[in-house]
């Protein structure tokens, strides 16, 4: 498959859009419905590519996703607004910055102080995430010593009522 016919089925599902949009309320759900039900074949022109992109959406999302459905035990992270991956700042070899998706549950002291210390280059203005994060690292600042995790850190703080 090539870019010239994605860049095709773009043209075309903008033409789309814009005419079911004209007729009547726009819905994702009546575009799919009609791309599926009367132009098959223009999917099947590039029905991997739209499949690796659903792909990488559901994966993305899952990532992004607060709550874990495999989670066997209690989550330490549970009421903080922290995704179950967390990019986590590195150097690669030759010294550039990268992100790496992290599990939270695998979270360590270093990698959380890397992240607080990229959100320091940023303005001032505090986000939700900055604000968990810091109160992650306030409740876990005297167990640094003996936990191995921050979710293990959490767990102690919690038992601590801290």
């Amino acid at each position: 498959m090539s870019n010239m016919e994605l860049r095709e089925f773009h043209t075309f599902l903008e033409g789309l859009i814009e005419r079911t949009s004209e007729e009547q309320r726009f819905s994702v759900d009546k575009v799919v419905g009609m791309i599926l039900s009367r132009h098959p074949d223009r999917i099947e022109k590039i029905q991997d590519q739209v499949i690796a992109l659903g792909l990488r959406t559901l994966i993305r999302n899952n990532c992004r996703a607060k709550v874990s459905s495999t989670n066997n035990g209690p989550d330490m992270f549970g009421h903080y607004h922290v995704s179950k991956r967390i990019s986590v700042p590195y150097k690669d070899e030759k010294g550039k910055l990268r992100w790496d998706k992290k599990r939270r549950t695998e979270l360590s002291f270093d990698d959380l102080d890397e992240i607080i210390a990229r959100w320091d280059d940023r303005p001032t203005k505090q986000s939700r995430d900055r604000q968990d994060f810091d109160e992650i690292s306030r409740r876990i600042g005297p167990y640094r010593d003996v936990a191995r995790t921050v979710g293990e850190a959490l767990e102690m703080a919690d038992r601590d009522g801290r």
